[in-house]
C-alpha cells in the first residue's frame, strides 16, 4: 500500500456514524470453481463454456443477453459448492479485515442470482481476522438485507443490465449509510458506480 492509498484508508476509517463496505463475490472473495456461463452467439459455432472470470470480459447487453445461458447459477448445490470449493482470495479478504476491524458493516453485491443459498453458504464459508488475528467465521457480521444477488429469480431489481441494477442498489444504500466504499474486480462497474458522482460513495479495484 503506498502513501496516498494509506492517507485515503485513514480518510475513511475515521468516518462517524453507520458505514459499508460492499464487496463483489467472484473474482473479488472468491475464484469460484466448477461453475460457468454458457455462450451461444450468432456468431458461436458451437455453445462456449465462460468462467466467471471470463465472462466479466464480455460485452453484455440488454440486446444480446438472451444469447447467455447461467443454468449453473439457479441450480443452488452447484452454486454453493461453486463458493465451498474456490479458492479465497486473501489479498481482498485482508481488505476487509481491516473494515471489519474499524467497526463497518460489511455487505455482498454480486451479479448472481439464488441469493438466499449465497447469504446461507457465504455466513457458513467466509472467515475474517480479528484483532487478534484469530480466524473467525463472518457470522453475524453478514447481515442478510445487505447481501443482494441482482440476478436472484425471486426478486426484482431495478435495472436493464447488472451494472444499472449495480448502480441502483448504491444509490439506495447510499442514503442509509455515511459512508460506502465498493470493492470490485470488474472496472465497468466502478466506473458506473463513479458515474453516480455520490459524495459519500467510494470505489476499490479489487485485488488480484
Amino acid at each position: 500500500m503506498n502513501l496516498n492509498d494509506l492517507f485515503n484508508e485513514m480518510f475513511l476509517f475515521e468516518a462517524k456514524g453507520e458505514n459499508l463496505l460492499l464487496l463483489d463475490l467472484d473474482d473479488t472473495l472468491v475464484k469460484a470453481k466448477n461453475i460457468f456461463i454458457y455462450r451461444k452467439l450468432p456468431t458461436d459455432k458451437n455453445e462456449v463454456k465462460l468462467t466467471p472470470e471470463q465472462y466479466a470480459n464480455e460485452k453484455v447487453s440488454a440486446e444480446n443477453k438472451q444469447h447467455y445461458d447461467y443454468r449453473d447459477f439457479r441450480n443452488p448445490d452447484t452454486v454453493a459448492k461453486s463458493i465451498t470449493t474456490g479458492l479465497p482470495i486473501i489479498s481482498n479478504l485482508k481488505i476487509m479485515d481491516d473494515y471489519i476491524k474499524n467497526n463497518w458493516k460489511i455487505g455482498i453485491l454480486t451479479a448472481r442470482g439464488m441469493e438466499e443459498v449465497i447469504f446461507k453458504t457465504l455466513k457458513a464459508w467466509l472467515m475474517f481476522r480479528d484483532s487478534k488475528g484469530d480466524l473467525q467465521k463472518i457470522g453475524d457480521k453478514l447481515i442478510r438485507n445487505l447481501v443482494n444477488a441482482i440476478n436472484d429469480d425471486k426478486k426484482h431489481y431495478k435495472g436493464l443490465t447488472d451494472f444499472e441494477k449495480k448502480s441502483n442498489i448504491v444509490k439506495k444504500l447510499a442514503t442509509q449509510y455515511n459512508r460506502i466504499v465498493f470493492v470490485d474486480d470488474d472496472s465497468k462497474n466502478l466506473d458506473a458506480i463513479k458515474n453516480l458522482n455520490i459524495k459519500n460513495v467510494y470505489v476499490k479495484l479489487a485485488k488480484k
